[in-house]
């Protein structure tokens, strides 16, 4: 090769590599939707401390809930709702009624006080069973594929099945008031009991596939006056429809293309938020997933029990696939079992440090979003329902509080110790997707909405009033309070105990 070519074959690989390195670090946030303090913010922090950075660190991620969050709307709900639906079920009739009870408190104890129904879990799930029974002689035996679309309209037209699907959906709602999340979060994964971790993913899979490509709607089963029943006609409302957006996926092609590794920490079925990763083209820009695991028998399917010790988050593996983490989770992922999940399984792998951005929506994102000393800013996604008494509507005023009396951006914020709280905006209806405001619209309306209600309101001017700090507003309003005890006259807080702002 002559000196020329020489020149010439280095001459190009100096430009590829240097067009390689500027359009890695040259990956921001383009799209127009966004909230632009969100987007600005965003775009710093990649700015600051992505590859491109000389303060640039390897032991770099982000952690994302996922539902509601990385999601517009909850996969796991979308997917019992495609079990009923479908009738994918693994469990036999003569074992659902234990299943169902399993962690729940006294099944005898007269639950009709929460407007769901009249009597009490034992009465509910006597009803449950013996439509399911019945159902079950009729079409089954049912298995985690589902009946065929043929057979199901033949199985929707039956009353029983109308009695089934309502009282179960309800079911999921009853126990989610009447439990605490340390029992309701994992007790809705045990209907996946007898299914194998692969038929739960497939079914999760087919579940996206399907509420993805519908529009935002409002649905509501009543169970049938006709059939007679211990706790009556029930009616239960849900939502239909769960998207990943474009905004997310630019964020995590973004974050990925600067070095800052993802994660996702979620409430729900490990084997469901990995699958939907996989729906929504999310696994290139993933690191790995750490969820809910519950106990499988011998024959590797899922039974009616939390997995405290041998349960794993996974790794995503550039060939599609995904591997066991190297720790088990040994917590529930929610609340602060979030953080401690972080902890066990994600700062290992980084040197023990902790994520430099967090991604939420409520109360059990809250710990992981607020306690760790290398946070430097944390995203709300504005559900415009969440009270001062959630840790949603607590982060929104905040948001608003740091940006607009405390004159806050990343830099400012840093600088001044704090966390750059930040609310982002979205739009419910049709396909789902963000908005250029920190403001939502819900589900059918037109009105946008930037804090839940007169409460929010009025705990946000307590804090321009009283000049609250960001660590005091996170340190003492986190914690439960009576509206006796707040100056503004309303309830506040939803934690028991705080471990304290930048704390971990």
């Amino acid at each position: 090769m002559t000196f020329r070519v020489k020149a010439a074959f280095w001459g190009v690989v100096l430009i590829l590599l240097s067009f390689s390195s500027l359009s890695a670090q040259d990956v921001r946030l383009e799209r127009t939707d966004w909230a632009p303090d969100v987007k600005r913010a965003l775009n710093d922090l990649m700015d600051a401390y992505g590859n491109g950075s000389a303060s640039y660190d390897v032991n770099t991620y982000a952690v994302f809930d996922f539902d509601n969050t990385t999601a517009i709307f909850d996969v796991e709900e979308q997917l019992i709702v495609y079990q009923l639906e479908t009738m994918a079920f693994a469990i036999h009739p003569d074992d659902l009624k234990d299943v169902l009870l399993t962690g729940l408190s006294d099944p005898d104890a007269d639950l009709s006080s929460y407007g769901y129904m009249n009597g009490s879990y034992n009465d509910l799930f006597d009803d449950i069973v013996r439509a399911y029974s019945q159902l079950w002689g009729k079409y089954g035996p049912f298995t985690p594929q589902g009946l065929s679309d043929e057979r199901l309209g033949v199985v929707h037209s039956d009353a029983l099945w109308l009695e089934f699907a309502a009282k179960m959906r309800m079911s999921y709602d009853l126990v989610c008031d009447v439990e605490e999340r340390s029992v309701a979060y994992p007790w809705v994964i045990y209907w996946f009991t007898g299914m194998t971790e692969r038929e739960v993913y497939s079914l999760t899979r087919r579940s996206c596939r399907k509420f993805g490509a519908v529009e935002t709607s409002l649905i509501v089963w009543e169970s049938p006056k006709e059939i007679e029943s211990k706790v009556g006609v029930v009616r239960v409302e849900w939502t239909s429809g769960v998207s990943v957006s474009e905004n997310m996926k630019e964020l995590w092609k973004a974050f990925h293309a600067n070095g800052i590794d993802v994660w996702v920490c979620s409430a729900s079925a490990v084997h469901a938020i990995i699958a939907a990763v996989d729906e929504w083209g999310l696994h290139d820009c993933c690191k790995g997933v750490v969820a809910m695991t519950v106990m499988l028998d011998e024959e590797g399917r899922y039974c009616s029990a939390y997995d405290y010790e041998t349960g794993f988050g996974y790794y995503s593996l550039p060939n599609g696939a995904w591997k066991k983490t190297a720790r088990p989770v040994k917590t529930q992922t929610e609340g602060v079992g979030k953080a401690l999940a972080i902890v066990n399984v994600i700062a290992p792998e980084y040197d023990g440090q902790g994520p430099i951005a967090g991604f939420m929506d409520s109360s059990g994102d809250f710990n992981f979003c607020t306690e760790f000393k290398s946070l430097k800013l944390a995203v709300c996604f504005n559900r415009a329902t969440r009270q001062p008494t959630c840790g949603g509507g607590l982060i929104a005023e905040l948001a608003l509080f740091e940006r607009d009396v405390l004159g806050y951006d990343l830099a400012k914020a840093n600088a001044a110790g704090d966390v750059l709280f930040l609310l982002q905006g979205r739009d419910e209806n049709r396909f789902r997707s963000f908005r250029p405001s920190n403001a939502t619209l819900r589900v059918g309306e037109s009105e946008e909405i930037l804090l839940a209600g007169d409460a929010n309101r009025a705990q946000l001017e307590t804090f321009v009033r009283e000049k609250t700090t960001v660590r005091d507003a996170l340190n003492v309003y986190s914690l439960k309070r009576s509206a006796e005890e707040n100056s503004f006259g309303a309830p506040s807080g939803f934690l028991d105990e705080y471990s304290g702002y930048r704390s971990r």
